[in-house]
């Protein structure tokens, strides 16, 4: 898997971001990994669903259009949930805290 950082008008906001592009690393996503470092986030490229069922920790989702511009922030999503949105294209996992501290708003647009 690609592993690339994320950024916000021209700055690094995540350094390590691994890239969901195939059919199987979008299924298996953060399920069975025991943690997710701060500076660490999962992007699933053509996905705009996601579930925590068999996750060991809660994690805050981005919702980024075609052109990554952001639809939707779900601060925190807990353990066995769902979450979507339909206006979506991508989905961006991450640590809660890292989603707190980059004040991230709806309309920012990331660059991969």
């Amino acid at each position: 898997m690609k592993i690339i950082p994320a950024y916000r008008n021209d700055q690094i906001i995540i350094a390590n971001v691994t890239i969901g592009d195939s059919f199987l690393s979008r299924a298996r996503g953060l399920m069975f990994t025991r943690t997710l470092a701060p500076d660490s986030a999962y992007l699933l490229k053509d996905c705009n669903s996601v579930h925590t069922f068999f996750m060991h920790f809660t994690i805050g989702v981005v919702y980024l259009s075609q052109d990554f511009a952001i639809t939707k922030i779900v601060p925190v999503l807990e353990r066995r949930s769902l979450s979507s949105d339909r206006s979506a294209r991508h989905t961006l996992e991450l640590h809660p805290a890292t989603l707190a501290a980059l004040s991230l708003r709806v309309g920012d647009r990331l660059h991969f």
